[in-house]
């Protein structure tokens, strides 16, 4: 935007010229013109570090952060799995230990019930034989429960310990490792806008010379020399108001006042059209002469 800009304001202050004769002459408008092509180039380089910073940090950065979050997104999806398998190693352990427990409740109640019936002298020898089955049967199926706890509980013991010791620092680990090579990144794209800028510093650092070039080469003297030589009439200063007697009347014969009097009249008529003609030469502090122009 702000190379843009700069554009803009180029194209805006420096005219169209069709022709040679409509190039400046002032030295003022000249350093002004050369400011403004100065000011171009310095605006192109603006679009290089525009287009580097487009392509080395903000294009690059963004493909990353893509990147990292895909990364990122599987390493937390490992994390949920490890963390659901050791869920589901906990269920079978706890659904283990359940049965286990309830079939020592059987087994409890097989055992009272064998007790009570051997105890008992009026019970037959058949009901005893069968409580003592069945007692067997509980204390089998108790005993194999408990195998199989001890199994789940090994089993649940040994992945929550490589759980907690192997898997998850792993993938820590990896979370950690990811993050590092995105402040790594960070700081090769902080280098990268830094480089960009100086590669054009050389350039700029010209333009800048060259408008302070511009600006020393304008010449006050000469510029009004220019003006001088432009708009000089070319005519002489007025000259003096000639006296005018009119005390003649009085002592001048019959003869001489006619001849005086055409004399006079001709004089008066000279210096009025002197005068008028001299006062519209200064036309810049009044009114500007009516009329055709006269030659320079």
């Amino acid at each position: 935007n702000y190379a843009k800009q700069l554009r803009n304001l180029v194209k805006k202050y420096c005219p169209k010229r069709s022709s040679k004769d409509e190039e400046p002459r002032f030295t003022s408008c000249i350093a002004f013109f050369n400011i403004l092509n100065e000011l171009n180039d310095y605006a192109g380089q603006r679009e290089v570090v525009a287009e580097e910073m487009a392509h080395r940090v903000y294009g690059e950065l963004m493909r990353y952060a893509h990147d990292l979050k895909t990364e990122r997104k599987m390493h937390l999806q490992e994390g949920r799995k490890a963390q659901q398998y050791l869920d589901m190693c906990w269920k079978q352990m706890d659904n283990s230990k359940k049965k286990f427990e309830r079939e020592c409740r059987e087994a409890e109640k097989a055992q009272q019930s064998y007790e009570r019936l051997d105890n008992d002298t009026n019970a037959t020898k058949a009901d005893v034989e069968k409580a003592k089955q069945q007692l067997n049967l509980r204390t089998h199926m108790a005993d194999e429960n408990k195998n199989e706890y001890a199994a789940q509980l090994q089993n649940f013991n040994g992945e929550q310990h490589k759980h907690f010791y192997v898997v998850i620092p792993q993938i820590y680990k990896q979370l950690q490792e990811m993050d590092e090579r995105r402040t790594i990144k960070l700081s090769e794209c902080y280098r990268g806008f830094a480089d960009s800028e100086r590669k054009v510093i050389p350039i700029i650092s010209k333009c800048l010379e060259g408008m302070i070039l511009a600006a020393k080469s304008v010449d006050e003297r000469r510029d009004s020399q220019m003006v001088v030589d432009s708009f000089k009439s070319g005519f002489e200063p007025p000259g003096d108001f000639p006296f005018e007697d009119y005390s003649q009347h009085i002592y001048r014969t019959i003869s001489d006042g006619t001849i005086s009097a055409s004399k006079q009249e001709s004089g008066k008529m000279d210096a009025k059209t002197t005068v008028g003609k001299t006062k519209g030469k200064l036309w810049l502090f009044g009114k500007k002469p009516k009329g055709p122009a006269l030659e320079d």
